[in-house]
């Protein structure tokens, strides 16, 4: 980025200069601003003068100033575009523009901190549900990968106020942190919090302390990676045939597995499961319910979704999709 931001240091001297002898012009050989303007023009790009000169000493003087220091100017500007246009970063500079407009219109996104190897899992699982969402990263390797596959990204330290602003947390329904150490990710939630309140939060630790720490702060979920890691490498030797069923199904996107909230007048609160004939009606079946921060996975007919519950459903993706319309059963 350090030569765009030349460009930009010497397009604001070159203009600097446009308006020093503008004013210099107009004052010192009484000439409109317009003529003034023109004159200054013709000096900086070495043109020369035809049908306006300087008239006064006082205005020569000025002239030869500003012939020296305008043309160096010029000439800077014109090395720095070409040196962009070389090294094919004008490219990357409108195209980072253009992501940035992108990002400054979202609104209910997902910000997904950090683009390494498990921010790259989070970016395809985001992308094949559809969702819309920014990456923070601030190794600029990964940046460039992530570029070259159009996923919107800012460039930075995601602990910091002003990226996460960037990235539009204030206006985010949702922040992924996946940055390499605890303290960053405890960090990062303290800052994501205070710039909005209601962020939901999800992050990953190393260790049963950490978690307790990121739980303290608001972090809604906190996901010991290498606990899980380690279950599903035990399962994968113990049963194999469950693994595969749920790589298949959740991989493969045939087969979907989500969560609908139980709110306070649909007409699937308060009625036992048998009533509801979900099975029958859309293909559906009911894995468990998360009641008080608890999970009962042994849910029979008789048992009754309430208020507050979140219900845990599979099936095929057209099935679950319909199963977020229950409230028209």
């Amino acid at each position: 980025m350090k030569p765009i931001r030349h460009v930009g240091i010497a397009l604001s001297l070159l203009l600097l200069m446009i308006v020093i002898g503008t004013l210099g012009f107009a004052y010192l050989e009484e000439l409109s601003l317009f003529d003034a303007f023109y004159m200054t023009i013709v000096t900086i790009t070495t043109v020369g003068y035809g049908d306006i000169t300087p008239q006064t000493f006082y205005g020569e003087l000025f002239t030869m100033g500003l012939i020296i220091s305008g043309v160096g100017v010029t000439l800077y500007v014109f090395v720095e575009v070409m040196g962009l246009v070389l090294e094919g970063q004008l490219s990357e500079a409108l195209g980072i523009a253009k992501v940035k407009r992108g990002v400054a219109k979202m609104k209910n996104h997902k910000i997904i901190c950090g683009g390494g190897r498990t921010g790259s899992v989070i970016v395809e699982e985001f992308r094949n549900e559809g969702l819309e969402f920014v990456v923070i990263e601030h190794d600029p390797e990964v940046v460039k990968e992530l570029q070259r596959t159009d996923i919107p990204v800012v460039e930075g330290d995601a602990t910091r106020d002003e990226i996460l602003i960037e990235a539009g947390v204030e206006r985010a329904s949702g922040l992924v942190s996946t940055l390499p150490t605890d303290c960053s990710n405890i960090l990062l939630g303290i800052t994501a919090k205070d710039l909005n309140k209601n962020l939901e939060l999800v992050a990953r630790a190393s260790s049963e302390e950490a978690a307790k720490r990121l739980y303290s702060i608001g972090v809604r979920k906190v996901v010991i990676v290498e606990k899980i890691g380690g279950r599903r490498l035990a399962k994968s030797l113990i049963n194999p045939a469950i693994v595969d069923f749920l790589d298949f199904a959740t991989i493969r996107g045939e087969t979907s597995i989500e969560t609908l909230k139980v709110e306070h007048g649909t007409k699937i609160a308060n009625k036992k499961i048998k009533d509801l004939r979900i099975k029958e009606k859309i293909g559906a079946t009911i894995l468990a319910i998360i009641r008080d921060g608890k999970v009962i996975s042994a849910v029979g007919p008789e048992d009754e979704l309430r208020v507050g519950d979140t219900v845990v459903v599979i099936g095929e993706k057209k099935s679950v999709e319909k199963f977020e319309m229950l409230d028209s059963l």
